[in-house]
């Protein structure tokens, strides 16, 4: 099962002049379940799968996951409606599509330095340039769409984390954390497991 495909690859992380579609596709279904896993836990993952095996969720609570939703979302005592906009949709913008791109990237940036990662200075020719700010710059847009903790949790969350024991929001993004505490008890199975920042220096 692949919730997306590489029509989800546009934009700023456009990576079909580099890879071949099914580069992009074995891609895809090397890292999107590892993705998933870690929002979801492996058994709330497998759940979901089970319920897409005619290749549609067929149960609400699995139809909302994937496809997106309005939920209500509680911050600092105040409802907010914002949208969840799904695994998959219209808009082509997914968390699993960014973080495809960047182990993709990751693990094959150097044949990339020829065909997006560079820039064309004054002059003739190319010049090569460092892949890490797209890197990073990716890294952050994925975990937009996944939902971030505080870097001040790290130590103490710095694991897998029952949806039940999280302490609650941190922020009014319509992102998959959001979305997922705000409905947790349909989602009793669900485990978390926060993707920390990264930066130039690595850390």
């Amino acid at each position: 099962m692949q919730f997306i495909d590489n029509s989800y690859f546009i934009g700023e992380i456009n990576i079909k002049n580099a890879w071949s579609d099914s580069q992009i596709i074995q891609a895809i279904d090397q890292y999107e379940k590892e993705i998933l896993i870690s929002l979801l836990g492996y058994k709330l993952y497998s759940l979901l799968i089970a319920d897409c095996s005619t290749g549609e969720p067929v149960t609400q609570k699995y139809i909302d996951l994937v496809n997106g939703v309005e939920f209500i979302h509680i911050y600092h005592g105040e409802e907010i409606t914002l949208k969840w906009e799904g695994l998959r949709n219209t808009s082509k913008t997914s968390l699993i599509a960014y973080y495809v791109f960047y182990k993709q990237l990751e693990r094959d940036v150097t044949r990339l330095y020829g065909s997006g990662v560079s820039f064309a200075p004054k002059g003739e020719g190319w010049e090569r340039v460092s892949p890490v700010n797209k890197l990073c710059a990716t890294w952050e847009r994925m975990r937009e769409l996944y939902g971030k903790l505080p870097p001040e949790y790290r130590n103490a969350f710095n694991r897998p984390i029952k949806g039940s024991s999280l302490p609650g929001v941190f922020n009014c993004e319509p992102s998959a954390f959001n979305f997922l505490f705000a409905n947790k008890e349909d989602y009793p199975d669900w485990i978390f497991t926060p993707q920390w920042n990264i930066n130039a220096f690595g850390i």
